[in-house]
């Protein structure tokens, strides 16, 4: 769950207090496809290149309400600016009655009412609060909203479904499960048994049950943001859903976050929701497994699921060492394994211990590489972006030297105010998938360097979709890939010690995934830091990882069956760039996000380096996240964090 939705937890009693809302007088049909901001729209539809078709229909009511009838839905768009009712055919797709729910909704300490609500020509319309937006625009089978958010915080929009939503589907790979559910997709159709369905595009993922329904969610609009949103409505078939889809099954650990106190048991509560129309005689089968050793245990018993009813029960172990424990949770029924889960609790987790070794060298290793780079500032050359240059902050496509005669590439994002401005280096993730100028973090009044480690080009298509290079030099640290690339990043340190536009004793370093790690070995190597933000970090324990963990891990795991003669020298090679390793020397604040189900960068070796980093440090863990560390959602405490060591002020 969100933490957004977390919030709206608290206020979910003085939502039932109040009474389920009046059932809005109007159902409709179907959604769908993008819309944008920008210039101000003309309200004469008939000179607009997108005048709508004379059968979609703008109705106000009496009480402030707006009705929309579409051939292929009918939508109601409330009094206070929020999309309440979607009924497709003679189904409702959205539920506004149950607890704070307004059907479609931002959500920021609440949900949002816009009550500025106006009508822009015959098939648009706009609603405010003066800080979130909504403008709308009709078409006969799909809605198009743009959403806006002028506040300084990131913020959720919300799609609450109604129960009628039965079976929830991921068009681009066909994947389909029983709703509610819980997905990465924020691509998806909702169908319901009577035919109708609801295909959303532009959001984050789904999720839930919350308050028994489904939640489609576009997790974060960052501050001065934008999204767009699509909704399509038709009718087709009832599905025919699979005994698989029918059935679906949760896994908690209830200590919090996940994390078991010492001497006590680790204990999971799993909830299986038979939405079929008959009664299962199943088996439930438990493996639970340590992170950091071989320990495995197995049990199974039997479990009755009645019809269209949820099943709770709970299990529980015994465990002594410090580590993390996977929970993987199956239901089999009538031959065949109808639901499954996975959930991670943490035992003892202060006295994980990391793994890997520092070699006897490795001080003299690093301080040749640090000669090599220099002190001095590299060669490089900006060209200003025009088009990406808004909103105060002046962006700069940026080309320097890095070592081994490479050209490395970045955005510059400088902020437009006087004097110079607390400066971030912002390190990409592993691969070639592009970066993006980071707006959101130069509107706070940072100077940002975000760089493609890699050297690819960040403002035009990537030559390479893809990049793998994990074991490129394997075999010796002199030749290993990570050498490079760790110099390209003090190089990077040095290009922004010496602008003028930025503080050169003012430096934090963030990054997530494999620039999560870059960014702790940079803390290490260069003092002058003052702190690092890494997102499920990469580079840690490399012993465990290898062992353990899943791509790009498994390349150099497969390197090693294939070289069988080479595991000493990578072993070897790998302890110079273990962030553990570096550990010693990180003297700045460092703030640590993992992932409890992370299969990468997993949570043991994330803790075992926590554990030994002498400076203050902060973890803060995600039980129901993998490698995406739980969206976005918490970028708001990492604004705050950084302001307390950092400073600046946010631009107006």
């Amino acid at each position: 769950m969100s933490f957004e939705w977390k919030r709206m937890a608290a206020h979910l009693k003085q939502g039932m207090a109040k009474g389920l809302r009046p059932v809005l007088a109007c159902l409709f049909l179907a959604l769908a496809a993008g819309g944008a901001f920008g210039a101000s729209r003309p309200t004469d539809t008939a000179a607009h290149p997108y005048a709508p078709p004379s059968h979609v229909k703008l109705i106000p009511q009496p009480e402030g309400s707006v009705l929309v009838e579409a051939s292929g839905y009918r939508a109601l768009i409330g009094q206070d600016g929020n999309l309440h009712s979607l009924r497709v055919g003679e189904t409702e797709m959205l539920d506004d009655r149950v607890a704070i729910s307004l059907g479609s909704f931002f959500y920021a300490d609440g949900p949002r009412e816009l009550g500025q609500l106006a009508q822009q020509g015959s098939a648009f319309m706009d609603a405010t609060d003066g800080t979130y937006s909504v403008q709308y625009r009709f078409l006969p089978d799909e809605i198009r909203i743009s959403l806006e958010n002028k506040s300084s915080r990131p913020v959720p929009y919300f799609m609450v479904l109604t129960p009628k939503v039965t079976i929830a589907t991921h068009p681009p790979t066909g994947e389909a499960a029983a709703a509610p559910a819980n997905e990465p997709w924020g691509e998806v159709r909702f169908a319901t048994q009577s035919g109708a369905y609801l295909e959303l595009s532009g959001g984050t993922r789904i999720w839930g049950p919350w308050l028994g329904r489904q939640v489609w969610e576009v997790s974060r609009i960052p501050p001065q943001g934008r999204r767009e949103v699509r909704l399509r409505a038709g009718l087709g078939e009832p599905p025919k859903a699979t005994l698989e889809q029918l059935v679906g099954m949760r896994a908690a650990v209830p200590d919090d976050n996940a994390l078991v106190p010492p001497d006590e048991p680790i204990q999971l509560q799993i909830a299986i929701d038979n939405r079929s129309e008959r009664t299962l005689d199943g088996l439930l089968s438990l493996e639970l497994s340590a992170s950091r050793s071989e320990l495995v245990v197995y049990s199974s018993s039997a479990v009755a699921l009645p019809a269209k009813q949820v099943t709770e029960t709970g299990l529980r172990w015994e465990v002594s060492a410090p580590d993390f424990y996977q929970a993987r949770v199956t239901v089999l029924a009538e031959g065949k394994e109808v639901a499954t889960a996975r959930a991670m609790a943490g035992y003892r987790v202060k006295d994980i211990e990391p793994s890997a070794t520092r070699p006897p060298d490795f001080e003299q290793f690093w301080n040749r590489l640090l000669a090599e780079v220099g002190d001095g500032p590299p060669d490089f050359r900006m060209v200003l972006d025009e088009s990406r240059s808004r909103r105060g902050v002046s962006v700069w496509v940026v080309q320097y030297a890095g070592i081994a005669h490479k050209t490395i590439h970045g955005w510059y994002l400088v902020p437009r105010r006087p004097g110079p401005a607390p400066a971030i280096l912002y390190l990409s993730g592993y691969g070639a998938r592009p970066i993006h100028p980071p707006l959101a973090l130069a509107r706070r009044g940072y100077a940002i360097l975000a760089i493609d480690v890699r050297g690819n080009p960040v403002d035009r298509a990537r030559p390479r979709p893809f990049e793998d290079y994990c074991t490129q030099g394997i075999e010796s640290p002199d030749t290993y890939v990570y050498r490079e690339i760790v110099a390209h990043a003090l190089r990077a340190i040095r290009f922004l010690r010496a602008r003028e536009e930025a503080d050169p004793e003012q430096i934090a370093v963030l990054g997530v995934s494999e620039g999560g790690g870059l960014a702790l070995l940079l803390s290490a190597l260069h003092p002058d830091i003052r702190a690092v933000a890494a997102d499920a970090p990469m580079l840690c324990d490399f012993p465990l990882s290898v062992r353990s963990a899943a791509w790009p891990y498994t390349e150099i795991a497969r390197y090693i069956r294939r070289h069988p003669g080479a595991a000493s020298r990578v072993a070897r090679t790998l302890s110079y760039f273990d962030a553990v390793n570096f550990a010693p020397n990180i003297k700045c604040p460092v703030l640590l996000r993992v992932g409890l189900l992370d299969p990468v960068s997993l949570p043991a070796a994330v803790y075992g380096l926590a554990n030994v980093l002498p400076g203050p440090a902060e973890v803060i863990p995600f039980p129901e996240a993998g490698h995406d560390v739980g969206g976005e959602e918490l970028w708001n405490h990492k604004f705050e964090w950084l302001a307390k060591i950092l400073g600046p002020e946010p631009l107006s």
